[in-house]
Formats: structure tokens, sequence, C-alpha cells
């Protein structure tokens, strides 16, 4: 009996113990003043109405290169886009020493492709056809106007009724929070929209068509336009939209074709068009080039994915990053001896790939922070093994080769080599970029 009390003691004694500690705890969490606090960088958007955009074309004098983004070669000119604000027209002819001429005013332009002497440039979802016969003093012909998706930039529309966004204001906040609620950006509309820590601002801070017929420019591997004959395509995030060129001040639009989401690149190569996107390469027949038609896909891990191809053999590079997802950074190389049945060859690892481009046995490969390889592929098996010259001093994000001349884009600006000698890369020149 007194064990039994004795044990109903000790278990009375340990629920109050009990009822003590959680009273103790509810009362330490009532009273808890932790708080954290976490700095964002707010992007703000400025539009501009779709009046003003439109009316907003002007060829101006030679300006500063502040945030270079695609590259375009046509004959002895150079091409280079002002990201989000307009075209930067040299003379290169003399490669050593490229001679500024016009910067053309065009808000919303990120992609540009020249046939003869027109240009065609993007403008939010406008095409504007411009006369560049005298590329000193630059014409508008025509404005097609909604022929191209509405492309979200940052997450935000661009529309008539709401206008384009043709920048942003940059702002910074500190958020305090409570430590068991966590910290969540604020909410669209309440003065939010796109926001990125510190660290993913530094980040992004870093941050563009071979085969190409008689006639038409050559750009790098990022592109979104390409032409082929006298037709030109489209890619936007989900579609590819085809324009006839017979008339080539007066486009007329074809189609517009469903291709999925996340498409990133064309890349014109024979009657083939081979499109780059998140999730896998398509491969679009161009027999007919007035109505391309698919003919296979190759899939892979979510990535950054630009393709450029040659004889039986597509290169594509994975990249992953903060806009990028995935996991994968390496090169694939894909059989497309048939190309309605592609299949991947060999992977190599690699540390960034970004752009990249083929010229006969010579893969030139931009790595980003570390750089510019130069591979001989040959061999498709031994890629890896066959590096023979690293530029690992200037970072490297798209390319243009052919018949020994590589431009390249790198964070510092646009650099030109000779590669005839292909394991000694030389210098020819670099248009700096100059931010403000």
């Amino acid at each position: 009996m007194k064990k039994n009390q004795q044990l109903f003691k000790n278990l009375g004694a340990a629920i109050v113990l009990w009822i003590l500690i959680v009273l103790g705890f509810s009362l330490f969490s009532c009273t808890d003043d932790c708080q954290n606090t976490e700095t964002y960088v707010y992007l703000e958007p400025v539009y501009t109405s779709a009046a003003e955009v439109r009316a907003s074309f002007t060829s101006l004098p030679p300006q500063s290169l502040e945030n270079p983004g695609k590259i375009y070669r046509k004959d002895h000119f150079l091409f280079i886009n002002e990201l989000g604000k307009g075209v930067h027209i040299f003379n290169n002819n003399d490669k050593s020493n490229p001679i500024p001429l016009t910067f053309l005013n065009i808000p919303g332009s990120f992609d540009v492709a020249v046939k003869g002497n027109i240009m065609y440039v993007d403008s939010f979802v406008d095409l504007v056809v411009l006369d560049i016969s005298d590329p000193t003093e630059v014409k508008q012909i025509t404005r097609l106007e909604n022929v191209i998706q509405n492309m979200l930039v940052m997450g935000f529309s661009n529309d008539e009724q709401t206008g384009f966004v043709t920048d942003f204001i940059e702002l910074e906040s500190t958020q305090v929070y409570d430590c068991d609620e966590g910290f969540a950006f604020p909410a669209v509309g309440s003065g939010g929209g796109a926001w990125f820590t510190l660290d993913q601002a530094n980040a992004l801070s870093a941050s563009a068509e071979s085969g190409a017929s008689p006639g038409n420019g050559l750009g790098g591997s990022f592109a979104r336009f390409a032409i082929y004959q006298d037709y030109l395509y489209i890619v936007d995030s989900w579609s590819m939209h085809v324009f006839d060129l017979t008339t080539l001040t007066d486009p007329a639009k074809l189609s517009t074709i469903n291709i999925g989401w996340g498409i990133e690149t064309i890349f014109p190569y024979n009657n083939k068009l081979f499109i780059g996107g998140n999730t896998g390469m398509q491969i679009f027949d161009n027999s007919v080039p007035q109505s391309p038609q698919f003919l296979s896909a190759f899939d892979h891990a979510r990535a950054c994915d630009p393709v450029v191809a040659q004889g039986n053999y597509a290169y594509v590079t994975l990249r992953t990053g903060n806009l990028c997802f995935g996991s994968l950074s390496q090169l694939d190389v894909i059989d497309i001896s048939r190309v309605d049945q592609p299949f991947l060859l060999r992977s190599y690892p690699m540390a960034s790939p970004h752009g990249l481009a083929i010229d006969q046995n010579l893969l030139f490969l931009c790595e980003g922070k570390h750089g510019l390889k130069v591979f001989d592929v040959s061999n498709k098996e031994t890629i890896d093994k066959n590096m023979i010259a690293h530029l690992a001093s200037i970072p490297a994000y798209d390319v243009i080769a052919v018949d020994s001349h590589l431009i390249m884009v790198g964070d510092q600006g646009i650099y030109q080599f000779d590669y005839s000698d292909p394991t000694n890369l030389k210098l020819l020149s670099v248009i700096n970029v100059q931010p403000q």
C-alpha cells in the first residue's frame, strides 16, 4: 500500500513538474521578442505608353556601350544590342579598329536580324523594319504592331492598356519579421513586384544562327531571330512566328506555331530549325520554309539551353543558376544523323556553360566567369581531352565564329579575335563597356 502511495506521489510530482515546464514555455513564447530582418532589392517598373514607345525610334550619334546583349554580324558591320534600349552599329571592316556609326533608340529591343539592307528588330510586341542602306542615318520603314507574343519583363506584362515596362527604379528595403512567422516579400500591387535578396541581386547583375543564306547576317547562339532564305522566324517563350520576307520592306506574318513553354533560342542549319528551351531541344523540318513542321525533340533536365548544329551533331549547353534552375552544368553532344530520332552521344561536365559556336572541328564554348574554351571536336568521344585553348581571364557569354574571326560578348565589352591559329587566339580589339 505504501509503495502504491509513493508511486502516486511520484507520478503526481512528475505531472506537476510537466505542467510547470509547459507553462514556462508558454510564458516564454508569449513574451518572446525574437525578430529577424531581411534586406531586399525592389525593382519598381517604369511604364511608358504604347503610343510614346512607338513614336520614340531615333537614329542617334554613337553612344557608349553600357549593357550589351546579343551580337549580330552582317558583311563588314557589327550590330550590338543595348539590352532593352536599342542597337549600336559599328563599321567593322577593320576588326582591329571597329568604328561606331550610330545608336538606334528602340525601347524593348533585344534581338536583331538583317537581310540585304533591311534590319528587323523587336520592340516589345512589335516588329520594327529599318532601312540601313546608310548606317549613319537609319530610317524606319514600318512597324508591325502586336505581331510578337506578349513577353513578360521581370514578371510584368506589357500591353496597350498598362503600357510597356521601359525601365526599373532600384530600391533597397529592410523588413522586420517575427522569428516564428518567417520572411515574405510584399504582395504585388502593394508596392511590390520584382524582388531579390541582396545576394540574388548581385548574382543577377553578373548577367545573348548559323547556316544563314547569302545576304543574311549571322547571330550568336542566344538568338531568338533567324532568317532562312526569304523567311524570318522569331521565337518567344512559347511560340514561333513566321514572316514572309519576299518583299523585304513589307514582311507579312504567315503564322504562329505553338511549340511549348520555356523556349529560348533558334538556330537554322541546312533545312532544319533547332529550337533550344528550358526542357530540351526541338527540331523542325524547314524544307517548306513558310510552314515549318515538327520532327522530333530531345528532352533534358530543366536548364538554360542554347544549341548549335553542324553535320550529324548538335551541341547543347545546359547551365544552372538563378534564372536557369536545374542542377546540371554540362555540354551535351547529340547525334542527329536521324533527325526524327536524335539521341545523346556524350555528356561532358562543365563549370558554367553559356553560349557556343561551331566552325568545322572547332567548338568555342563560353563558360561565364571561367572564360572561353576552345575544343577540337573531331572525335566526339574525347572532347574533354581535347581543349586546345582557354582564355580564363576574360568572362565570356556568347560568341560568333566564322572564317577565323571570333566575336565574343564579355562582361567588360565586346572582344574580337583572330583564330587562324586556334591554339593561340590573337586579340584584335575590344569595345569597352562604359556603365553609367
